[in-house]
C-alpha cells in the first residue's frame, strides 16, 4: 500500500546538521531516511511511555495506595547515602 507523505521543515543547529550528515554518510542513508527513523523511534517510545503511565495510573486508582511527598523524598534521599 502506498503511503502518502508531506513535507515538514525543521530548523536545527549547524552542529546537529553536521552530526546528522556524518551519521547518514556512515550508514549510507539519506538525511531524510535518518530523520524519519529518529521520529518513528521517538513516537514509538512516547506511545509506549504514555500507555504505561495510563496503565499504572489505573492500577494506582484501583488499589488506592499513594505515597506522600515526604515518603517519596525520604526514599530518594536514602539512595543518596
Amino acid at each position: 500500500m502506498t503511503q502518502t507523505t508531506e513535507n515538514v521543515t525543521v530548523r536545527m543547529s549547524s552542529e546537529n546538521q553536521k552530526k546528522l550528515e556524518h551519521i547518514a554518510t556512515t550508514l549510507e542513508r539519506s538525511r531524510n531516511w535518518l530523520i524519519n527513523e529518529a521520529i518513528e523511534n521517538y513516537l514509538d517510545i512516547y506511545t509506549w511511555q504514555e500507555n504505561k503511565i495510563r496503565e499504572r495510573l489505573q492500577t494506582a486508582q484501583k488499589n488506592g495506595k499513594f505515597h506522600t511527598a515526604k515518603e517519596v523524598t525520604d526514599t530518594v534521599e536514602s539512595f543518596k547515602a
